[in-house]
């Protein structure tokens, strides 16, 4: 994330984040208590090959500060850009509902 915007790390210069606020994977993590997202994802077996998980997460991480109640498909939309090589998406989908039930339950 950058500015709090999902963005395509490989098409970001680093000098153009000076100054910036940048969130990655490794900043979701706090106080060694993975974040309730990260955590609905091992829950939901949302992660097979790793490849696309960080983008998932990150996208993910966005979709629920800004909608914290998203439906299946605005899911689906929030992930369009990440791709996925084993075709995890449904599990994933499965974690980003729980982690927004469970943060409405809060």
């Amino acid at each position: 994330l950058l500015d709090g915007v999902p963005v395509n790390s490989c098409m970001i210069l680093a000098l153009d984040t000076v100054g910036r606020e940048v969130n990655t994977i490794e900043t979701l993590a706090k106080n060694g208590e993975l974040h309730p997202l990260q955590q609905a994802f091992i829950d939901h077996d949302a992660s097979q090959c790793g490849f696309c998980t960080p983008g998932m997460l990150m996208s993910c991480v966005h979709l629920l500060q800004t909608n914290p109640n998203p439906t299946l498909e605005e899911v689906k939309q929030a992930i369009s850009g990440n791709l996925c090589r084993c075709g995890t998406h449904p599990h994933i989908f499965k974690a980003v509902l729980a982690a927004a039930d469970e943060q409405q339950r809060k």
